[in-house]
């Protein structure tokens, strides 16, 4: 497709997304992980999708960076693209990672539903799980009501008894994607990073094993539907994928990653989010201190009143960026998503000589779109409703001798 063309097409998207979109149930459309696991700032599918279709073919090779919890992964997966994800967050990649086991077209779905949901059942209300959990683990008791407690923790000594590798994957999935659900610390991600537990006087009780199977319905329901919808060339394609590591969790620049054609990231925004910490639930139930994590995060929200943040925010993305222009082959695209502060941040000097740094990497501004922070979004913490806008920079790799 010619320049002018590609450009017409990205003109011609509300980058907004702030209509309804009625898909139809025979077609592809993008799979959406915010659906399947509640993680601080992720963006909305409908991006990656959109410029995957846009600005890649089929077997072409899309990274993402700065992952979470695959967005752009799975979105590159179900329309034919080799995906690659980054993350230095374990329980991002774990998402990832699980979701991207599902969408094997080779799987006997029904049974590993069947098999997820009659865990439930030898539940006993007389017995203490906690005997059975490991002391880590036992750090989560402070976030919940006495009696959901024991209940998780009869779902986590499941967890830690099942023999089959690939029916725990999946169960360790689901038991961390409504640990937050299931706590009485109910007032959004910040709280659970700043370790603030409830007060006595806001406990709940709640009903684990329904939560529970509803998670595991709707997953699977949702990996049906996607995989009903997909091309007859998938499941071929799939298996391809599975030749080579795809997900690691780890900096970019520490893979084996040497040549994509699309890069698509939103990368941590400077002093907003602590995604590590935001984790912390399903880091004890891993078993995971993360500390190690938190000490590689870049941008993290637990280091803004230190007056080298900034400059060490700078630097990190500087590697990052040089990095990804290397790998990036020639004529190749990188999507970027960044914040647009206002003239007194002094956050938004580091974000405008991002942008400006990019020339020197050999990256041509092709197109930029402004959209708004949903209001829902901004509401999530005082950092997010002081941010309305974020701008989308597309760039496009200048053919070099280098490459």
């Amino acid at each position: 497709m010619e320049l002018k063309d590609i450009k017409n097409k990205l003109n011609s998207v509300n980058w907004n997304f702030d209509f309804n979109i009625n898909y139809s149930p025979e077609s592809l459309f993008p799979f959406d992980c915010r659906k399947h696991y509640s993680y601080p700032a992720t963006f909305i599918p409908e991006i990656p999708y959109t410029l995957i279709e846009i600005l890649s073919n089929k077997g072409d090779i899309v990274l993402d960076p700065f992952g979470g919890i695959g967005t752009t992964f799975i979105q590159s997966l179900l329309l034919e693209r080799f995906p690659f994800s980054c993350d230095i967050n374990p329980v991002a990649t774990n998402v990832c990672e699980k979701i991207y086991d599902l969408l094997n077209p080779s799987l006997k779905h029904a049974d590993i539903k069947q098999q997820l949901l009659e865990l439930c059942v030898n539940y006993d209300e007389n017995y203490d799980y906690r005997n059975n959990i490991s002391e880590l683990q036992k750090e989560l008791m402070g976030w919940y009501e006495i009696q959901t407690f024991n209940k998780l923790c009869y779902l986590i000594h499941c967890h830690n008894s099942v023999e089959n590798v690939f029916v725990k994957g999946i169960l360790k999935y689901v038991i961390s994607s409504i640990l937050t659900t299931l706590s009485s610390q109910n007032k959004g991600w910040a709280y659970i990073a700043d370790n603030v537990k409830p007060k006595m006087d806001e406990y709940k009780e709640k009903d684990v094993f329904d939560f529970y199977k509803s998670r595991v319905n709707v997953l699977f329901e949702d990996i049906m539907i996607h995989l009903k919808n997909t091309s007859p060339l998938y499941v071929g394609f799939y298996k391809k994928t599975l030749k080579e590591d795809r997900i690691f969790n780890t900096s970019v620049i520490n893979t084996p990653i040497t040549k994509v054609d699309l890069i698509i990231t939103s990368p941590p925004y400077p002093r907003m989010i602590d995604y590590v910490k935001s984790q912390r639930m399903s880091l004890c139930f891993f078993n995971e201190a993360f500390n190690e994590y938190v000490s590689q995060e870049i941008g993290a929200r637990c280091r803004r009143s230190r007056k080298e943040t900034l400059n060490e925010y700078e630097d990190s993305m500087k590697r990052i960026n040089c990095h990804l222009s290397k790998i990036l082959k020639n004529n190749g695209f990188l999507c970027i998503i960044l914040p647009e502060y206002a003239e007194s941040d002094d956050r938004k000097r580091v974000i405008d000589q991002m942008v400006l740094s990019y020339e020197q990497y050999g990256l041509k501004l092709v197109q930029d779109f402004q959209r708004y922070i949903p209001s829902n979004r901004r509401t999530i913490s005082i950092q997010w409703a002081s941010l309305i806008n974020e701008k989308i920079y597309v760039f496009r790799k200048e053919k070099s001798d280098e490459h």
